[in-house]
């Protein structure tokens, strides 16, 4: 009886930590090997129990499961010891061959080659080993002897909190298996015995303690509340089953005068459990159920304001992210129109309109209403203000629910409206809230959409009198091409001669702070470096919106031949010297001795570096040092610039190069930056066949740079790198 409360619990116990610790992630792997792991010690657990104790088949099945249940406990210890407790794999090319083998053990664990008959002759069942045995025991041994080195690697190397994760699975796993080890494989083969094989839950109990010990008091997973509640439904569920066994047998004596036995109370005391724990799982599918028929307006915040940023970041113009953006604020919210006006000085109104659900939405925004609205809040409810109120009667004059007012740091950008709800219900709190999170991230999206816009219409002014003049000489063809080389020379005047002023102006601001010129007092000093800064940066964005304007129109080549990288390097930073000094900060680069000559573009390579070295400055603390570093490696040109700035915060990694987004750390240190410096870094890299270095951690600082292939970017493959970029510009 012992034994069966033992099992019972013990298989309670890791389904629940199972199915509630997957729950709470799937997308981790340790959480997904843990859940696997923890099902297989309860099969394993089961089939030891009723290896001892058959039903419907003979022991000799039952032992054979057991064993193939071994298995796959040993490969599922594997699979979570590799990826625990980092998510990170130890051995990268482990899981294939190990699932293979693990798999083809499990099957012959339940043939006659493993254990060939059950010997009766001592009164207890002693299987006989057949000639698998000796593999099989290979095989589980050399799981955990693979488990325990992965730990052991694992506590050398990791430190802080996740060491102490790996010191308590070491604990539970040694206890666990040399218990298991010695009294279920040594005792039964050596001394051909199996009486102590129903003690393997106790043992499974051991391991499941001090796991669930490290996940409390350790915070692994972070399943303190799902321990509570898992506590929680154990207390249920003892509590309901001792209390029917209990009245089901006091009902039974006094009533019918008919003592029941253990055998008849147990079976029903167990369905009672099984009702009290799918009791609230079916509570949660019925309400899930009645939100749909009930709730259909509902929707996840998350997921919309993932959607949304996925529109502002793929959106090119301003129409199409306002257009887009306005779509999807109209579909969840279930509004009757959205309506954004954006100021716009080409617009003769001064206000762009944009628009979905046309039919209902208003076609203007009145000019006497623009003064109304700068005194409403950043988003205005039409139930929230006084019916007698302005602001009421200019809501209903352009028949708007809510109002939000696009703002950023350089002032309003445009309003947007909302009509009232299809399903005639009111805007809720939640509603408005969504609302409010959407307006900064659409203010900031729109503001840049904007800027890049002009840059458009400038192109589209500049090709209109282009082609104003091709018709003009379209009788000649000679003049013809006299203006396409007109033409051509322009836009070279303009991402050329247009820097040749500001590098004058730069380097003779230079020399002046540097002493050149006669000694300056420090308040001149202070005014010419935000002169020399300033100058700084007007290269720089005259260089990015030059060649986003090239990529739009195909236009982006690379013009390669030999560089030195060591010296363009050098000669950056030499630059930037004195814009981090500036700033209080120092950068440190040592000039490889030696170093390859590399068929570069060397104009635009000259621009990934400064994009590098200018945001290291920008996003660092004052006083920290900023390293650059240049070398070779395995074949490759490495440039890691590393700063002990701001970071980058985790979740905003993955979208660092995509054209206009900015971190919202970085908006706050530099809110006049325009997110287009790493979109073309990106660009730049792929197209000498590179690839990028980004690594970086919140408030600690980051690391950024590139790799270039030196084989492919020497003399002779320098014909085929023209050729693939010509490819590429043409698709």
């Amino acid at each position: 009886m012992l034994e069966l409360v033992i099992l019972c619990f013990s298989v309670v116990a890791n389904l629940a930590l199972a199915a509630l610790v997957f729950a709470k992630n799937a997308q981790k792997s340790v959480n997904e090997y843990f859940a696997f792991f923890a099902f297989t010690l309860v099969g394993w657990s089961i089939t030891n129990y009723i290896s001892l104790h058959p039903v419907l088949l003979d022991q000799l099945f039952w032992i054979r499961l057991d064993m193939a249940w071994a298995a796959l406990l040993s490969l599922s210890l594997v699979m979570l010891v590799n990826v625990f407790p980092t998510d990170r794999p130890y051995f990268k090319r482990l899981e294939k061959p190990a699932v293979a083998v693990g798999i083809l053990v499990t099957l012959s664990a339940m043939t006659p080659w493993l254990f060939t008959s059950v010997d009766y002759a001592t009164g207890d069942a002693e299987p006989v080993p057949g000639p698998l045995i000796v593999p099989f025991g290979l095989f589980a041994f050399s799981a955990l002897g693979t488990s325990i080195y992965v730990l052991l690697r694992r506590f050398r190397s990791l430190h802080g909190r996740a060491r102490e994760y790996v010191r308590y699975a070491m604990f539970g796993m040694v206890a666990m298996f040399s218990l298991i080890i010695f009294f279920n494989f040594i005792v039964v083969i050596v001394f051909k015995s199996s009486s102590f094989i129903g003690l393997t839950p106790l043992f499974v109990l051991i391991f499941s303690v001090s796991f669930v010990y490290g996940m409390v008091w350790r915070r692994l997973f972070d399943v303190r509340l799902i321990v509570a509640r898992f506590v929680a439904y154990l207390a249920v569920l003892v509590f309901a089953s001792v209390l029917y066994a209990f009245t089901a047998a006091a009902l039974s004596f006094f009533v019918t005068g008919v003592q029941p036995t253990v055998g008849q109370i147990i079976p029903s005391t167990i369905v009672v459990g099984i009702l009290v724990l799918v009791a609230q799982p079916m509570r949660r599918l019925f309400n899930r159920m009645t939100r749909a028929v009930f709730y259909q307006d509902d929707y996840n915040t998350k997921d919309i304001l993932d959607e949304l940023a996925s529109v502002l970041v793929r959106g090119m113009g301003t129409d199409m992210v306002a257009r887009q953006s306005s779509q999807v604020l109209k579909d969840t919210l279930k509004s009757r129109y959205v309506t954004m006006f954006l100021k716009d000085p080409s617009v003769k109104s001064g206000w762009r309109r944009i628009s979905s659900g046309a039919e209902f939405a208003p076609r203007s925004l009145p000019a006497a209403l623009l003064e109304i609205f700068d005194q409403l809040p950043d988003v205005a409810m039409e139930d929230g203000v006084e019916r007698t109120d302005v602001q009421y009667k200019a809501l209903q004059e352009i028949r708007a629910s809510v109002v939000a007012r696009l703002e950023t740091q350089s002032g309003v950008v445009g309003y947007t409206v909302f009509g009232d709800k299809t399903s005639g219900s009111a805007y809720t709190n939640r509603d408005i809230e969504l609302i409010r999170i959407a307006r900064d991230e659409l203010a900031i999206a729109i503001e840049n959409t904007m800027r890049f816009d002009e840059i458009q219409a400038f192109n589209t002014t500049l090709q209109e009198r282009i082609e104003d003049a091709t018709r003009e000489l379209r009788n000649s063809n000679m003049q013809l091409q006299r203006l396409d080389a007109a033409k051509d020379e322009f836009i070279s005047m303009a991402s050329h001669q247009l820097r040749t002023p500001l590098t004058s102006v730069k380097g003779y601001l230079s020399m002046v702070l540097e002493g050149d010129a006669g000694k300056i007092s420090q308040s001149q000093r202070q005014l010419l470096s935000e002169a020399f800064t300033s100058s700084e940066r007007m290269v720089h964005l005259i260089g990015d919106f030059l060649n986003v304007s090239r990529l739009q129109t195909g236009k982006f080549t690379l013009e390669m031949h030999p560089v030195d990288l060591s010296k363009l390097v050098e000669q950056e930073v030499d630059s930037l010297r004195t814009t981090a000094e500036a700033h209080g900060l120092t950068i440190r680069y040592r000039r490889p001795s030696h170093f390859p000559i590399l068929n570069l573009d060397e104009a635009k390579m000259r621009q990934v570096v400064m994009n590098y070295i200018d945001n290291a400055i920008f996003y660092s603390h004052e006083g920290s040092p900023i390293d650059v570093k240049l070398s070779t490696e395995a074949g490759f040109a490495v440039l890691e610039v590393k700063d002990r700035g701001i970071g980058v915060p985790q979740a905003e990694f993955n979208r660092l190069y995509t054209k206009f987004f900015r971190a919202s750390n970085a908006r706050k240190q530099r809110p006049d930056g325009t997110g287009v410096g790493l979109f073309l870094t990106r660009k730049v890299i792929s197209a000498h066949h590179g690839s990028l270095i980004m690594e970086s951690v919140e408030n600690e600082g980051s690391t950024f740079g590139f790799r270039l292939p030196i084989k492919k970017l020497d003399a002779g493959n320098l014909k085929e790198l023209h050729e693939k970029n010509d490819n590429e510009n043409r698709h």
